[in-house]
């Protein structure tokens, strides 16, 4: 992706949280989402001249039992009324001249068949907000907890 970023004059912020446990998951479908979220907002900024062209990817844990991915862009942003938000992960709708409206769906899709949700946003005052959420693998994160304790141990 560093040369789609460079072609297209995007700057990459990484907001990566440290020693986050794993997920249950197929590794390829959840590199098809994230690449294909990073795609639509690379492209979502191509037009912008007016103000810096930055991708933010970020990652979390909000609570004991979730991981969370989210990627933020300063593109053209996307209306936030119900109707749109509604039809932004539908098949074959899309907002890009050209475009197949699959990207989206085929995402929504994915995420959700691994247990997780996926949603959108604006992110005021210009762009777009996409955001994940995946179950840890509650099997390694007890390992995890476990190894903690024991390295804590005299």
């Amino acid at each position: 992706m560093r040369a789609e970023l460079h072609g297209h004059e995007v700057a990459l912020v990484l907001d990566l949280a440290a020693n986050l446990p794993l997920v249950l998951g197929d590794r390829v479908q959840l590199q098809q989402v994230v690449l294909n979220l990073v795609m639509n907002a690379i492209e979502a900024m191509a037009g912008v001249t007016d103000r810096p062209r930055e991708l933010r990817i970020g990652s979390a844990r909000p609570d004991r039992d979730h991981v969370t991915v989210t990627v933020q862009d300063t593109g053209v942003g996307i209306d936030e009324s119900e109707s749109m938000l509604d039809r932004l992960f539908t098949a074959f709708f899309t907002t890009k001249p050209g475009g197949m409206g699959m990207g989206l769906s085929i995402s929504r899709s994915i995420i959700e068949a691994h247990g997780g949700w996926l949603s959108a946003a604006a992110n005021l005052p210009h762009g777009a907000i996409f955001q994940f959420s995946l179950a840890i693998d509650s099997g390694v994160a007890d390992v995890v907890q476990v190894a903690r304790v024991s390295d804590a141990a005299p």
